[in-house]
C-alpha cells in the first residue's frame, strides 16, 4: 500500500491527459520541493515539456481531485499541495503489520556473499562493516519479495593458512586451548608463527646486501622483533617453542610452499588436519557472528573448486582464450585489449581505466585467488540458479573483481559477468592503530562488543533502563553506525558517542519507538477515522503524515538501489520530527477526543514504520529501554 504513489499517480494522469505526454515520463519526474510552503510534490516542466512553458502552465494551475488537493506552476515547477485529510483516511484505513514491505513485480533469485575472512585468526573491525553491510542488503532484498541465499566464502588455500598450519605442525597439531575463544588460539599461532618466519627471513637477506638496503631492513627488522616481543608476552611458552623451531629449519617458506602445493593437490591426511583447524575458525566466527544475529545458509571452502577439478578446468578455459598472454614469465590474460567499448559498458567497467593483465598461474604451477574465484562465481550462478549475485567486498578489490567480470566474459559467462555486483566498501578507521593481522595487531569484533556492552550497562544503569536490553541496544548502535554511513566512504566511530539515546544513533530509534509504543500501551481509546478531528492536522503532525506515507517509497528505493543509508536517513528524520512534535504537544493528556484520537493515529503509524524499518536493518524494536 503505496498511497503517497496513489498521489503522484493521480498527478502524473492529471498532467499527462491535460499535456499529452507519457504518464510514465511525467511520474519518474516528480519531486519535492525544497521548501514545505512551494508544496508537497514538484516537477520540472522541462523535464517534460519543449518549447514555452508559460503557454500552458495556465492549464495546469487550480487541478483538484483525491488525493491532490492544488497545483500551482511557479516559474518551470509545478508544485502540488497534497489533500492530507484523504491521505490520512486512506493511510489508516489500510495501514498494517507489513506496512512498507511494497514487493518487487519481478522477484530475482540472488546471493549476497558477504564477511568471507581469512580463518587465521579472530574477525576484526574491518569484517564487522563488511557482515552488517551484508546482511542488511540480505535483510532488505528478502522483505523486498526476492529469493535470497546468504553465503561465506571460507578462503582455505594459500600462504595464510599455509603459515598456520605450519604453525601448528611445529606444535605437534595441539587442540586448541579449552581458555581461550578458538579463532583467538589460532590466531596467536598464525601471528607468532608469521612474524618469526619474517624475521628468519629478513636476518638471512641482511647477510647479503647493499649499505642502503641494509639500513632499511635493519629498520624493518627492529619493528618486527618489537611485535615478536608483543606477541611473546601473550604466551611465552608457546612463542619460544615455535621461535625454536623454525629457526632450526633449513627453509621454512619451502616448508610453507610444499604444504599449499599439497592442500592444492588434495592430500588426504594434510586435508584432514587442515579441515579440523578451519572448522575451529568458523566455530569461532559464528559465535562472533551470533551477537549481531547474522547467520549464513551455505559456506563455501575454496579447496573444494580444486578437489573437485572446477577450478582446473576454469584454468584450461582461460589458458586457451585468444586474450592469453605471457607476462612477467607467466600466463596471464590481456583483459585490457580484449574488452570493447560496448562489453565494459555493459560490465560497469569505466572507459580509460587501464585494466592490468590477470595473472593465472604462479611459476610453480599452482592457481591464484582470482582464476579460483572466476569457478566460484560460476559454481554460485549455478547451484543457486541466480539472477544476480552481490559480492560484499573491500574497495582494495575493487580492480580484482573488474578482473573477475572481464575474465567471465572472455570464455563464454557473459550473463553471469553482466549480473555480478561488487558491492565496495570503505575500510573503517581506528586512530592511532594500525591493523596488521600477519602481525597479530586487530582489533576484534569480540573486543568491540564487549566494551560497547560494558559502556550501555552502565548507561542503562545511570538512567534505570533494563540491564538485559544491553545487547539488543549495542547490535543497533553498531548497525546504526556502520549503515548510516554511505559504503564507499572511509568510517571512523567512537563507541561511545553511538550509544547515544538522545540524537542521530540506534538507540535512539530503538528509544523512539519504545516511546511511540508506550503511548499506544498507556491509552484507553478505541481508534475510529469518524472521530478524527482533521483540523488539527497541521504543522508537524502535517509532516509526520507525510513521512509515514513516505515510507513504502523509501524502502522500495532504497531495496532496489541497495541505498541502506537512505532508509536510515528517512528513519532518524521520522524519528526527529516525531520527537520535537511530542516534546511540545500531548497526546494522551489531550482533552478534546477528536485531536487526541489523530494524534494516536500518528503515534501508531510511527511505531509501525519504525519497527518495519528496523526490522529490515536488522535492529530489533524495543518496548522498554
Amino acid at each position: 500500500m503505496d498511497i503517497l504513489g496513489e498521489a503522484k499517480r493521480e498527478l502524473s494522469k492529471f498532467i499527462s491527459s491535460t499535456l499529452g505526454v507519457s504518464e510514465e515520463q511525467v511520474l519518474k519526474n516528480i519531486t519535492y520541493p525544497p521548501r514545505e510552503e512551494l508544496g508537497d510534490l514538484s516537477i520540472p516542466l522541462p523535464s517534460i515539456l519543449k518549447g514555452n512553458i508559460k503557454e500552458k502552465s495556465n492549464m495546469l494551475s487550480n487541478y483538484k481531485g483525491d488525493l491532490i488537493e492544488a497545483t500551482e506552476v511557479i516559474g518551470i515547477y509545478l508544485n502540488a499541495r497534497l489533500n492530507v485529510k484523504n491521505l490520512f483516511i486512506r493511510l489508516f484505513s489500510n495501514l498494517d503489520e507489513n506496512y512498507g514491505f511494497e514487493k518487487t513485480d519481478k522477484p530475482k533469485r540472488i546471493i549476497v556473499e558477504h564477511t568471507s575472512a581469512n580463518p587465521i585468526h579472530p574477525l576484526h573491525v574491518g569484517h564487522l562493516r563488511n557482515a552488517i553491510l551484508g546482511d542488511a542488503i540480505a535483510r532488505i532484498l528478502k522483505a523486498r519479495g526476492n529469493e535470497v541465499n546468504v553465503r561465506f566464502y571460507v578462503n582455505d588455500t594459500g600462504r595464510q593458512v599455509a603459515v598456520l598450519i605450519y604453525g601448528l605442525k611445529l606444535l605437534g597439531f595441539p587442540q586448541p586451548d579449552p581458555q581461550i575463544k578458538k579463532d583467538l588460539w589460532l590466531g596467536i599461532i598464525y601471528a607468532m608463527t608469521n612474524v618469526i618466519v619474517e624475521i628468519r627471513k629478513l636476518r638471512d637477506e641482511l647477510k647479503n646486501v647493499s649499505e642502503s638496503e641494509y639500513r632499511e631492513k635493519i629498520k624493518t627488522l627492529d619493528e618486527l622483533v618489537a611485535i615478536a616481543n608483543e606477541l611473546r608476552s601473550k604466551n611465552e611458552t608457546l612463542f619460544d617453542k615455535l621461535a625454536d623451531a623454525i629457526n632450526s629449519q633449513e627453509n621454512p617458506d619451502l616448508e610453507i610452499n610444499k604444504i599449499i602445493k599439497e592442500y592444492e593437490e588434495g592430500k588426504e591426511e594434510l586435508r584432514n588436519i587442515i579441515r579440523s583447524y578451519i572448522n575451529y575458525a568458523l566455530e569461532g566466527f559464528k559465535e562472533t557472528l551470533s551477537k549481531l544475529n547474522i547467520t549464513f545458509d551455505n559456506f563455501d571452502f575454496e579447496s573444494d573448486l580444486l578437489w573437485n577439478g572446477m577450478a582446473n578446468k576454469i584454468l584450461e578455459a582461460l589458458l586457451e582464450s585468444p586474450a592469453r598472454i605471457t607476462y612477467k614469465g607467466v600466463a596471464a590474460l590481456d583483459l585490457e585489449n580484449s574488452l570493447n567499448r560496448e562489453t565494459r559498458a555493459k560490465l560497469r567497467i569505466p572507459q580509460g581505466l587501464e585494466i592490468p593483465p590477470l595473472v593465472l598461474m604462479r611459476s610453480d604451477g599452482t592457481t591464484l585467488y582470482t582464476v579460483r574465484d572466476v569457478a566460484y562465481t560460476i559454481y554460485k550462478f549455478n547451484q543457486f540458479n541466480a539472477d544476480l549475485v552481490i559480492n560484499v567486498i573491500a574497495e582494495e578489490q575493487y580492480i580484482p573483481q573488474i578482473q573477475l567480470r572481464g575474465a567471465l566474459h572472455l570464455i563464454g559467462y557473459t550473463k553471469f559477468a553482466e549480473n555480478l555486483i561488487h558491492y565496495s566498501y570503505g575500510m573503517v578507521n581506528i586512530q592511532g592503530f594500525r591493523m596488521s593481522g600477519r602481525l597479530g595487531r586487530i582489533i576484534t569484533i569480540d573486543e568491540i562488543y564487549e566494551k560497547l556492552i560494558d559502556i550501555i550497562k552502565a548507561k542503562l544503569r545511570e538512567k534505570s533502563g533494563l540491564i538485559e536490553n544491553a545487547y539488543d541496544i549495542a547490535n543497533a548502535a553498531l548497525r546504526y553506525v556502520i549503515l548510516s554511513v554511505s559504503a564507499n566512504k572511509p568510517l571512523s566511530f567512537d563507541l561511545k558517542r553511538i550509544v547515544d539515546f538522545e540524537q542521530n544513533s540506534g538507540p535512539y530509534l530503538q528509544y523512539t519507538y519504545a516511546r511511540a509504543y508506550n503511548i499506544l500501551a498507556k491509552s484507553t481509546d478505541v481508534l475510529s477515522i469518524d472521530k478524527v478531528d482533521f483540523n488539527d492536522l497541521i504543522n508537524e503532525k502535517r509532516r509526520i503524515l507525510i513521512l509515514i506515507a513516505k515510507f513504502p517509497e523509501v524502502f522500495k528505493n532504497a531495496a532496489d538501489n541497495l541505498r541502506l543509508e537512505d532508509l536510515v536517513s528517512y528513519l532518524r528524520e521520522l524519528s526527529d520530527t516525531f520527537n520535537s512534535w511530542y516534546d511540545k504537544e500531548r497526546v494522551l493528556q489531550e482533552q478534546n477526543a477528536g485531536k487526541r484520537i489523530l494524534r494516536l493515529y500518528l503515534v501508531k503509524g510511527v511505531a509501525t514504520v519504525l519497527k518495519n524499518g528496523l526490522n529490515v536493518l536488522g535492529i530489533r524494536s524495543l518496548n522498554r529501554m
